[in-house]
């Protein structure tokens, strides 16, 4: 009698090998992942602004107060530049014990300031930068030595530049025998603000670099503005070295915010190849000055849709950058008697 196995126990069997993925899963996959990615990266970028307008915010006001402190101290807000007299200073210098930085304000040369270039005035501060903007790493050369910048202003009113023609009526302007637009000019005080803390600007933000305007800086002398002009960086230092042009970094209500250079220098072209052009006549400075002061005193910032201020009475807020002119020139103005729309 024969015994019939089982068909399973009949045979040997194999165990299953896994199956290898196919090329077109494998790019399913990959497109899924790649649309994850697409998804979340502009989740990341908001939280990534959120955390640096909030720092950016923090900054503003740890400056507001500090210009309060000083203020407590001294009876009066500080100079936008203190031009003329024995003891050259600037608003950010003197806001330096104020802000943790009671060390380097000890050591600073307030007698001969170029001594301070390349060294204490070129050590970048963060407190004086906004974290959303894209050269709040560089240190930018120029005029003598280094100097480091700084993305913040205070108010200077409607018009800080020239400080010659400026009418001086915003919270900072040139003092001191040598100020302008008349001498022995003197800082602001909480009484003069008469327009109210809560409605005049303090200090604000801007943006340093403009491809429009450095290519003015570019251009060669020959051909370039008449008289020359230096770079756009020399106002936006936090340090400023003495000179007659220099306001602290000041902020104005001349152009709207976010403003930009509006014209780029381009070299002649020659009409015969392997010739070189003709020079041709310097650009006239009246066809570039006020543009170019509107540049320097722009309200501007890397957060998307306006800037971060400080108001005279220590708070921060953030300005939309669709504000009309008119509004950021009341706001601007410290004693001018008009009145702020509640909505701004």
């Amino acid at each position: 009698m024969r015994l019939r196995l089982p068909p399973s126990l009949g045979r040997f069997e194999h165990p299953a090998r896994p199956r290898a993925f196919t090329l077109i899963e494998l790019l399913v996959v990959i497109a899924i992942i790649a649309i994850l990615i697409g998804l979340l990266l502009p989740a990341i970028q908001k939280v990534r602004e959120a955390a640096s307008r909030m720092r950016c915010t923090s900054n503003l006001k740890q400056c507001a107060l500090a210009l309060h402190n000083y203020h407590d101290a001294n009876g009066k807000f500080p100079g936008a530049t203190e031009q003329g007299g024995p003891r050259y200073t600037s608003l950010f210098v003197e806001l330096l014990p104020y802000i943790e930085q009671d060390p380097l304000y000890k050591q600073w040369d307030f007698i001969n300031p170029l001594t301070n270039a390349s060294g204490r005035a070129a050590i970048v501060i963060k407190t004086y930068i906004c974290p959303s903007h894209l050269k709040a790493e560089d240190l930018i050369t120029v005029g003598v030595g280094q100097y480091a910048l700084s993305t913040y202003g205070g108010n200077g009113g409607t018009r800080p530049f020239p400080p010659a023609q400026s009418p001086c009526d915003g919270v900072f302007f040139t003092t001191g025998p040598g100020s302008l637009p008349k001498p022995n000019q003197t800082g602001v005080t909480i009484l003069g603000i008469t327009d109210g803390t809560s409605n005049t600007l303090l200090l604000g933000e801007r943006v340093v670099g403009d491809a429009a305007l450095d290519s003015w800086m570019a251009a060669p002398i020959t051909q370039g503005p008449d008289p020359w002009i230096q770079s756009e960086s020399s106002y936006m230092v936090w340090a400023p070295p003495r000179n007659e042009n220099s306001a602290g970094s000041l902020l104005g209500a001349m152009a709207t915010i976010n403003y930009r250079h509006g014209s780029v220098w381009s070299p002649p072209v020659s009409p015969f190849p392997g010739v070189p052009p003709p020079p041709p006549d310097p650009v006239p400075w009246s066809s570039l000055n006020w543009p170019w002061w509107m540049r320097l005193g722009a309200y501007g910032s890397y957060h998307p849709g306006g800037v971060n201020v400080a108001l005279a009475d220590g708070s921060v807020r953030f300005m939309r950058e669709s504000m009309p002119l008119k509004t950021l020139q009341i706001l601007s103005t410290r004693a001018g008697g008009e009145v702020a729309p509640g909505d701004w």
